[in-house]
């Protein structure tokens, strides 16, 4: 499911449809990424807002699942992948980190696909058991979950999806673990690549169906340099002592440099659990914050 269609903050070149006597008819504009949650959706207006920037809607294309949906599927607090420029959206990937059916719901808790996982709120008024639901949220450095959106799937067909890290492997016999889930991958598509790096540590998106353990149809291994030339929005889940590395959303390492630029506050302002959007660029093949705003 996880499409990260990232556009360079330069010029993406488009094929336009301009008139016979325009020439060549190949136009140029520049087209910014954003990575994070949807603060609101005004369907009167046919905008969203994310990272406080209303954007229009009116000519956007909006997936889930390689599904082309349209924006009354849109809500406060699904993280999306977007693509903008002069307060124009033009493509919106909906992104949940978790989809599965809802086995139970406390005050503090939703469990889906086998696993419990903390909540920010309380969802028991959402009558979400035994229905299909997409989690929203981030992962602490243990690997635990805090989900803060939840909503219903209806009936787009989408598969059961999972991330996390891989916390133990068995290649002989094509199974890993993901804290207490047991993942069978002997039939899931997977490049060379991915299989390669399939290994303890890594970050894994895996799509398929849940039962008692999860049989994959799809695995891709988290590439940390896919997010480069986008604007990120996480939490701070580990900082080093020396404040020249830190974690997104447990599972995203960003080196932090001398050209790091700070907005909304100061380096020394940072500490774990800080909210914060921060630009990413791709130095030498790691992850570095070009700049990193409080939020």
């Amino acid at each position: 499911m996880k499409k990260v269609a990232i556009l360079l903050l330069g010029t993406a070149v488009l094929t336009g449809c301009g008139s016979d006597d325009s020439g060549d008819s190949n136009d140029q504009r520049a087209s910014s990424s954003y990575i994070g949650a949807i603060e609101a959706v005004d369907a009167n207006a046919d905008t969203m807002t994310i990272n406080s920037m209303p954007l229009s809607l009116a000519s956007t294309r909006i997936e889930l699942n390689e599904h082309n949906v349209t924006s009354n599927e849109l809500a406060a607090g699904m993280q999306v992948d977007v693509e903008y420029d002069n307060d124009i959206a033009y493509e919106v990937d909906i992104d949940p980190e978790i989809v599965g059916m809802v086995t139970g719901v406390t005050s503090t808790t939703i469990t889906v696909n086998g696993q419990t996982l903390d909540t920010t709120k309380d969802f028991t008024s959402n009558n979400f058991e035994n229905k299909r639901v997409m989690l929203f949220g981030y992962a602490e450095q243990n690997g635990n979950w805090k989900i803060n959106a939840a909503y219903e799937v209806g009936s787009i067909p989408v598969e059961d999806l999972y991330e996390g890290k891989i916390t133990s492997i068995d290649k002989a016999n094509n199974f890993f673990n993901i804290g207490t889930m047991k993942v069978d991958y002997s039939n899931a598509r997977m490049d060379h690549e991915d299989l390669a790096e399939l290994n303890n540590g890594v970050w894994v998106e895996i799509e398929g169906n849940f039962n008692i353990d999860f049989m994959a149809n799809d695995v891709d291994v988290e590439n940390e340099l896919d997010l480069a030339n986008a604007e990120v929005e996480g939490y701070v889940t580990t900082l080093n002592y020396e404040k020249t590395s830190m974690t997104l959303n447990g599972k995203t390492v960003v080196a932090i440099t001398e050209n790091t630029r700070f907005e909304d506050g100061l380096k020394e302002q940072l500490k774990v659990g800080s909210k914060v959007d921060v630009d990413l660029i791709n130095n030498a093949g790691k992850l570095q914050a070009s700049e990193i705003e409080f939020d």
